[in-house]
């Protein structure tokens, strides 16, 4: 999970970097969330939502996620009592 701290344009690559933090790396059960579930919290079925469940609360403030080198937005986070749920949508590059 990662935070992102700040957005320049960069001249050298012709447009804004974003910068996140070192992050940190938290177990987690993956699952994809089904077409239908998607149309319903989303509004389009256009998006791959991921789902990753942790078994404890996580507090911090995170925007971005890395799983298998991919990149994630996260889109939405529900803290429970004792555990949090992310949905993530892949994306190319962070915006």
């Amino acid at each position: 999970m990662h935070k992102t701290l700040g957005r320049q344009y960069d001249p050298s690559q012709g447009k804004t970097v974003i910068a996140v933090d070192d992050g940190v790396v938290l177990p987690c059960n993956l699952s994809r969330l089904g077409i239908e579930n998607t149309a319903t919290a989303f509004g389009s079925v256009e998006k791959e939502i991921v789902v990753a469940r942790l078994q404890f609360l996580y507090t911090d403030d995170v925007d971005k996620a890395v799983i298998s080198d991919q990149k994630y937005k996260i889109l939405k986070h529900i803290p429970h009592k004792r555990k949090s749920v992310f949905y993530l949508e892949g994306v190319d590059e962070w915006t």
